[in-house]
């Protein structure tokens, strides 16, 4: 007979959703103590596309220059692939289409769930989905989908998203907060329900039962509180921010425009944090969505909404001064991202090692909404890619290779053996040149 530990029985039921606060407890960071780190994956979305021109480089493969859209990853091309002539074949068109097909390759389920799925076993969520204003105003949906017409709905609150985590604010040692976090009082009601369906002898019987689950939560909360170390309650910093008492307007707080930059901040701080602590192997960020109506004056200076930006006149490069700033805006997010990722220690090296981060978008050409030459680019050495290179998929004739050789290049990178993932229309099996 195989018994399991009291810490397997926890995570048995973490994994069967019966108390998910719970995975915060729950965390691995010690894996990195016993052996290699982990390989992660980490996806972020950016929205409605570029003006080419003015996104990808100029150059050789080792030797090129970013135009302004990508200019602020200037100081970070050593940790970067900039990727130029992929197209997402098949499937719908427009922003629709993109975000269906963007992490699918028209196939059921999105790369990022699929990572996180094959990995569940070995950590407390299987993937993890955090959203700034990605569920606000209408929009074409999100770029993860766990199965067919299964979209994944990211979560824009960061409190939510962290307590979801890493259990309540304050720790475990509260009394109030362990109740919070007790598996047994998720099912009272279940479980009184069933009591009253009992006679004598089997309501006495569940009592000493459910007494005995009782102490022995006690002992796993006592236990994972003396040994979680840093994971249990990492340090997060909020930035001062929540949410004012009694807010009951439209849209929520968190996802306004005003908030737009602070929640996106602490949203990447904490994926951060869930893939230092092992959370999970792989974790999306999905900033804002299709057709994005966000208007970002005071951090860009841009007089149009985003989505308005992106409909600069594609004969006339000026007209997309607005959607530059944007853009830039954008790549500024992202290089924080990756110094934050390069500052978090793990294994021999720091996460940005151990990680590759695929920044992404649904359209190639914002104005002309296609789904040619695509703004992607790789970061990280997660998986062992070669950084600090410029690729050009283009053939002879001027047309795109497919994306989805890319999605199953990360998933390579992750450690998972498949050659085709979705879309097979021009071939499959990895990209090539991308990892040696």
């Amino acid at each position: 007979m195989t018994y399991m530990t009291r810490r397997q029985l926890l995570r048995g039921l973490v994994t069967a959703g019966a108390a998910l606060p719970l995975s915060g407890l729950l965390h691995r960071a010690a894996l990195a103590a016993d052996g290699p780190a982990p390989q992660r994956a980490l996806f972020v979305f950016i929205p409605d596309g570029c003006a080419p021109e003015l996104w990808h480089p100029q150059g050789s493969t080792r030797n090129f220059s970013l135009p302004s859209m990508t200019q602020p990853l200037e100081s970070l091309k050593q940790d970067c692939v900039f990727i130029e002539g992929l197209t997402m074949y098949s499937g719908g068109s427009t922003h629709e289409g993109g975000i269906r097909k963007l992490l699918t390759a028209t196939g059921d389920i999105s790369l990022d769930a699929f990572i996180g799925q094959y990995y569940k076993d070995q950590t407390p969520h299987a993937s993890i989905h955090l959203g700034v204003a990605a569920n606000h105003q209408n929009g074409a949906g999100s770029m993860s989908f766990l199965g067919r017409d299964q979209q994944i709905s990211p979560e824009d609150n960061p409190l939510s998203a962290y307590e979801r985590l890493f259990g309540p604010p304050g720790g475990v040692a509260d009394i109030e907060n362990r109740r919070r976090l007790s598996i047994l009082d998720g099912a009272m009601a279940d479980i009184n329900r069933l009591q009253n369906r009992l006679g004598q002898a089997e309501r006495d019987k569940l009592q000493v039962h459910t007494e005995s689950l009782r102490e022995v939560e006690r002992r796993i909360l006592a236990d994972d509180s003396a040994s979680a170390g840093a994971c249990q309650q990492p340090d997060w910093n909020r930035q001062g921010w929540s949410i004012p008492e009694g807010y009951r307007s439209y849209p929520n707080y968190y996802n306004r425009d005003d908030q737009f930059a602070t929640v996106g901040s602490l949203q990447m701080d904490l994926a951060v944090l869930a893939l230092g602590c092992d959370l999970a192997r792989s974790v999306s960020i999905q900033w804002s969505h299709p057709v994005s109506p966000t208007h970002l004056h005071d951090e860009t200076g841009a007089g149009q909404r985003h989505h308005d930006a992106s409909h600069f006149n594609a004969n006339d490069l000026n007209s997309a001064d607005d959607f530059v700033r944007y853009k830039r805006w954008y790549a500024e997010q992202f290089a924080y991202l990756l110094r934050q990722l390069d500052a978090y220690p793990d294994g021999n090296g720091t996460l940005l090692d151990n990680t590759v981060v695929f920044l992404c978008s649904e359209l190639g050409h914002s104005s002309r909404h296609n789904h040619a030459n695509m703004p992607f680019i790789l970061a990280g050495r997660g998986g062992g890619l070669d950084t600090g290179r410029y690729l050009n998929y283009h053939d002879s004739n001027g047309d795109g290779d497919s994306h989805a050789k890319l999605l199953v290049s990360i998933a390579n990178a992750m450690g998972i053996p498949i050659n085709s993932f979705g879309y097979t229309g021009h071939g499959d099996g990895p990209l090539p040149g991308l990892y040696t």
